[in-house]
């Protein structure tokens, strides 16, 4: 198995989540990333900036998932456009 290439180096970025849609060979709901986020998830934010909102520092990881559970919110508004993104 090949390691994926990441975009910023481990000492400047902490552990974030990706909480948007699953995107099939990009990203995973609620995956871990830490030190960056894969390339081909950082060439989807490129296409769909709004992806970018949708990775948060795990500490706002509870919030977001609040949000998702409860359908209100910024993360959710942003959850929907993602799902609309295609």
């Amino acid at each position: 198995m090949t390691a994926k290439k990441q975009t910023k180096p481990a000492a400047e970025e902490g552990t974030r989540a990706y909480c948007g849609p699953t995107i099939p060979g990009v990203a995973k709901q609620f995956t871990f990333y830490r030190g960056g986020v894969p390339e081909a998830l950082a060439e989807a934010q490129k296409q769909h900036p709004v992806l970018g909102g949708l990775i948060v520092p795990l500490e706002q990881l509870p919030e977001a998932m609040e949000q998702l559970r409860k359908k209100t919110g910024p993360i959710y508004a942003l959850y929907i456009k993602a799902q609309a993104r295609n």
